[in-house]
């Protein structure tokens, strides 16, 4: 393996184990938010004064992270923020287990540490893959070569976790009337705009990913095909009610919608060749549409909304 080989599988590597990390943390967080709002026994690991060290997260900040990552600019704050947070939470926990009521603003506290941690995390991320060259540089978000590392990673998690998961396949409604009549840069700058827009209306742990052209990919962890076709479907109404601009100009749109569950059965591949076919029925059928392809195709049409 030459040496450009051996950093891109390096990185690669790190990569699925920050993957790994950050999902453990998101474990540990709702854990920990459960226990905050419903009661119940602190665990032993969270109430220690070297807690941080203890959770998923921390035993790979001062492991395996620290080995191949250490040495990113980001790194040092992550492990403040991090060890930060537990402190903040063994505090909650010890007033908790006192009978004392948990202070608003300690709570507060916690949120804001807890995102400041996912926040860097993500960034961290997101360095990794443009090393790895797979973000797309006109929108920000993934592009088509993170699919396949990114979908292998939620195939693991649905077989470990027995968690459902979705994809879904997206493409904006006659978009090249768009760069016909505003031009390629307003064209530009509404693709810049609709990855911004699904940004703001998904969940922070969804994915986006531009396969090209106006062509997106979406994948919706821990959700069924059912919770996917209602949330989507509310999602592509608020997509042709928003009116974007461009330079001076508003532009509306719409967008066909294609959605498969990720089932660990197919190859990543048949995947996509699945939810794209969903997203050509959901185009055959006039567009503006969510077609979910349950062993019956199904069909949400605006007109019946």
């Amino acid at each position: 393996m030459n040496p450009p080989e051996h950093a891109h599988a390096a990185t690669l590597a790190s990569l699925h184990d920050l993957d790994r990390a950050i999902a453990s943390h998101a474990q540990w967080l709702a854990r920990l938010n459960r226990q905050l709002i419903c009661g119940g026994q602190s665990t032993d690991d969270d109430l220690t004064e070297d807690a941080h060290l203890r959770c998923g997260l921390g035993a790979w900040l001062h492991g395996a992270g620290k080995a191949s990552l250490g040495g990113e600019p980001s790194y040092a704050a992550i492990e403040v923020a991090h060890e930060s947070m537990h402190g903040i939470a063994r505090h909650l926990l010890e007033s908790q287990a006192a009978g004392q009521p948990i202070a608003p603003a300690d709570y507060d506290a916690l949120v804001a540490v807890a995102s400041r941690v996912r926040q860097l995390l993500r960034r961290m991320e997101q360095e990794l893959m443009e090393r790895l060259g797979a973000v797309d540089k006109l929108t920000g978000v993934w592009n088509r070569q993170a699919v396949h590392l990114r979908l292998a990673e939620e195939i693991e998690r649905v077989q470990r976790t027995r968690q459902p998961c979705v994809v879904c396949y997206v493409d904006l409604d006659n978009f090249a009337q768009i760069n016909e009549t505003h031009g390629q840069r307003a064209g530009d700058l509404v693709l810049k705009a609709v990855a911004a827009f699904f940004a703001a209306h998904l969940r922070g742990y969804d994915t986006i990913y531009r396969l090209g052209g106006e062509e997106f990919l979406l994948c919706l962890p821990t959700t069924d095909l059912d919770q996917a076709g209602a949330l989507l479907n509310r999602l592509r109404e608020e997509l042709a009610a928003t009116p974007f601009q461009a330079d001076d100009q508003t532009i509306r749109l719409t967008a066909s919608f294609g959605v498969v569950t990720l089932d660990p059965i197919f190859f990543i591949d048949e995947t996509l060749d699945r939810v794209e076919r969903a997203q050509l029925i959901a185009k055959s059928e006039g567009g503006n549409r969510v077609c979910l392809w349950h062993d019956e195709l199904s069909v949400f049409d605006p007109e019946q909304d």
